[in-house]
């Protein structure tokens, strides 16, 4: 059976690297560029990038304090070498903005974002 994982962490990008995963979005990625997650100092996440067999979508706020330029850089160059089919996905928003709830919430971004994520599983899962 096709699995779809789509968390908003680095919980997406790390579900990714299951083989039968054909498709993955992943917004904010907080935690990857640095390997910060949880009690690990480096959980290796970008160094196993290159077990990604299905598409992948990155999703960030360039406002986002926890990935800033350096760090989306840091994770896009990993992904081209990697040879991972991904796509990044900026939006002039802060971390979190999908949350519907307090200030950073930023619908228009949300919107344009959902929309992504649904082209994106309909590509892959059109069958």
């Amino acid at each position: 059976m096709d699995e779809v994982k789509q968390y908003k962490t680095a919980g997406a990008f790390r579900a990714a690297f299951q083989l039968d995963v054909r498709a993955t979005v992943c917004y904010y990625g907080t935690g990857i560029h640095d390997g910060k997650l949880g009690q690990d100092a480096d959980a290796g996440s970008l160094a196993r990038a290159k077990e990604i067999r299905g598409e992948l979508l990155m999703i960030f706020g360039t406002k986002d304090p926890h990935v800033p330029d350096a760090g989306r850089e840091t994770i896009d160059r990993a992904l081209k070498n990697s040879g991972a089919r991904y796509n990044t996905l900026l939006y002039p928003a802060e971390h979190a903005f999908t949350r519907d709830e307090g200030p950073r919430f930023d619908p228009e971004a949300t919107d344009l974002a959902f929309a992504e994520m649904i082209r994106l599983f309909r590509k892959v899962f059109r069958d």
